[in-house]
């Protein structure tokens, strides 16, 4: 049966077993509130409210899928419905005893499955400011690599048996209070959750099995600040309380042979392990500059961690001999961790063109964990100890010139404990040094000119795990001109290298972009090009035998284009293209094109038409292969 190590690794890994659709009564409600509620908040006098102004867009989307569904909604999740496009509203009230000077609304995409947010923010200059924010949107993956009939997960020729269908929602608020011109308390509150359904694979009984999961998660985190600034100095402190919750259920829908038929079969499986934890997290930041050339920055963190989990496990059917099980384990454990952070950062200008930067880091973090399922048994403990540091210089040179450059060294030192059954002690200490240097270059010899240049290249002595890399490499040039004639023109080329000489595996990355822009009059034109050229490398070794050589390659052009004409005061014109091709492991075509209209009626009232069109096409299959047209209209009110 499983265990609670390699439950717990499965967790975050789901399929799709029901599909998620918006709820249209939510969004119709909003939409038909909106339309009673806009139109009498704009006949308002404006001097007896004070100044409003804003617009509201509603309209309707149409959407017409050839082809793969599932494969669609993993890349646009759009469908047929009606949306609030857009509202914009801004308040300004008038009156020497209000107790706002200003409010605004904007709302965005409700009624989209794909991603809406709304914001709501009231300020008082010299009091108060007040922000709420609320995004949403619903994450759907089913991706298949083989047609469904020729999965299998045993002989690893299947598609991702692991899908997901949730919805994900973030509400953020903060509320600032000033108590004078240099006193701020500070108060906010987020939480994000995730609900839906999945699947994921489990190994039972010397076999795979695709179960069901319910997708239920909870993190809320609260916070309280306090800011004082002095003439040369801030202090900051904040406390910030973590809660987290994860209701985990995996269960077999029904009888199931598994993936590799034979004698080990299902009749029944069910996995509940809810799981929550605490943080508790103290910090406190200084930020001084003592005179014209010091800057100083000061940070530590505590962090107080305590999570604590139950889980029951029932199952009955046939083991790998073809004998008939059944079992009922339950078990529980918690996790304990106690985390400090602290960080030193110096700025010392030497004189008008040399600067010296240097900063000092150390974080120290000690776990300990036990967990039991039925027999099993299993204690942990980690130790480790990090301890960096980084110094440089800055030139300020002649004709606009910047030049930085310095090293950085860290040591990591970790002590690793861990009981499992009877078997003993397990004692594992690794010290792990990571050297590096990194090089900065900005040239702006005149306005609209600009050349810079990064090297960052760092040595990891003895990583802790072998999908550590033990050599890392970046570079990057980045040029940008923008002409008096409207005319701007931006490239990039970027080069990471990242290897590891213990196990084998080598991952580089090359790309370069390249976009270019005209604005003239009324018409406005901007087109980019995309080149990301990506290679991973593995050669699997055990005991220095060559078992198998794995190898990814990606090559990726995208081009993209768009243009916008405002032919008069009441009449724009656009359209764009979207070209995304990637040739390698996985050979790809997606061609989108769109075209829009918008227009405005009369004096206050708008139209927007848009028509879009997509093709995704995988050269070396079609199963996954779709075609989509997207219609939209909208209506909109200014005022």
């Amino acid at each position: 049966m499983s265990t609670f190590k390699h439950l717990l690794a499965t967790i975050p890994r789901a399929r799709v077993v029901t599909t998620m659709r918006p709820t249209p009564t939510r969004a119709t409600r909003f939409l038909a509130l909106s339309l009673l509620a806009l139109p009498w908040l704009a006949a308002q006098p404006a001097s007896a409210d004070g100044d409003a102004d804003g617009q509201i867009m509603l309209g309707y989307r149409w959407v017409d899928v050839d082809g793969a569904e599932r494969k669609f909604r993993e890349d646009l999740n759009q469908e047929d419905g009606p949306i609030l496009y857009q509202l914009d509203f801004d308040l300004v009230p008038e009156g020497e005893d209000r107790w706002a000077d200003r409010i605004e609304l904007d709302v965005n995409d409700l009624g989209s499955r794909a991603f809406e947010t709304v914001h709501l923010g009231i300020r008082k200059y010299g009091a108060y400011t007040f922000k709420l924010d609320r995004r949403r949107s619903e994450y759907f993956y089913e991706d298949i690599i083989v047609p469904p009939e020729l999965a299998n997960v045993r002989a690893s020729t299947g598609g991702d048996f692991h899908h997901f269908d949730f919805e994900r929602v973030r509400t953020r608020a903060e509320l600032d209070l000033f108590l004078n011109k240099r006193a701020k308390l500070s108060f906010g509150f987020d939480q994000h959750t995730k609900e839906g359904d999945g699947t994921t694979t489990l190994d039972i009984s010397r076999d795979e099995f695709e179960t069901d999961r319910h997708i239920d998660e909870t993190l809320q985190t609260s916070t309280l600040g306090f800011s004082y600034t002095w003439d040369k100095a801030t202090l900051i402190l904040e406390e910030r309380l973590r809660d987290y919750e994860n209701v985990v259920e995996v269960f077999l829908p029904g009888f199931s042979e598994g993936e590799s038929p034979g004698p080990a079969t299902l009749d029944f499986y069910f996995f509940d392990q809810p799981y929550d934890y605490e943080s508790r997290e103290h910090a406190v930041k200084v930020l001084a500059r003592p005179n014209d050339r010091l800057d100083v920055r000061f940070g530590a963190e505590l962090h107080d961690l305590s999570l604590d989990l139950h889980a029951d496990e029932s199952s009955q059917g046939l083991d790998f001999r073809g004998n008939p099980f059944s079992s009922i384990v339950t078990g529980s454990g918690d996790i304990d961790r106690d985390l400090e952070l602290y960080d030193l950062e110096l700025t010392c200008n030497l004189n008008d063109r040399v600067a010296m930067v240097g900063s000092v880091r150390s974080y120290s973090l000690e776990q300990t964990a036990d967990s039991t399922l039925g027999s099993d048994v299993n204690e942990g403990r980690w130790d480790i100890e990090t301890t960096g540091y980084e110094a440089g210089f800055v030139f300020f040179l002649d004709h606009g010139f910047t030049l930085g450059a310095g090293l950085m060294l860290e040591s990591r030192e970790v002590s690793f404990q861990q009981l499992e059954n009877d078997d003993g002690i397990t004692v594992e200490d690794a010290e792990t040094d990571n050297d590096g240097y990194y090089l900065n270059a900005l040239w702006k010899p005149r306005k609209g000119f600009e050349l810079s240049a990064k090297v960052d290249v760092n040595t990891i002595d003895d990583p802790v795990t072998l999908a550590t890399a033990t050599d890392r490499s970046r570079y990057r040039i980045r040029a940008r001109n923008r002409w008096s004639n409207g005319v701007s023109l931006s490239a990039v080329y970027q080069l990471t290298d990242f290897e590891n000489d213990s196990s084998g595996w080598q991952a580089e990355t090359e790309k370069i972009a390249i976009r270019v822009g005209c604005r003239i009059d009324d018409v406005e034109v901007s087109a980019g090009y995309t080149l990301i050229d990506i290679e991973r490398q593995i050669d699997s070794l055990v005991n220095e035998v060559l078992l198998f050589d794995d190898l990814y390659r990606a090559d990726t052009d995208f081009l993209d284009a768009r243009v916008r004409w405002a032919v008069n005061d009441r009449l724009t014109l656009g359209a764009a293209a979207r070209i995304y091709e990637n040739g390698g492991s996985f050979a790809l075509e997606r061609e989108e094109y769109r075209a829009f209209l918008e227009t405005r009626l009369a004096s206050k009232y708008l139209l927007g038409l848009t028509y879009r069109t997509l093709d995704y096409d995988e050269t070396e299959q079609s199963f996954d292969d779709y075609s989509a047209d997207i219609a939209e209209i909208s209506i909109g009110y200014r005022f």
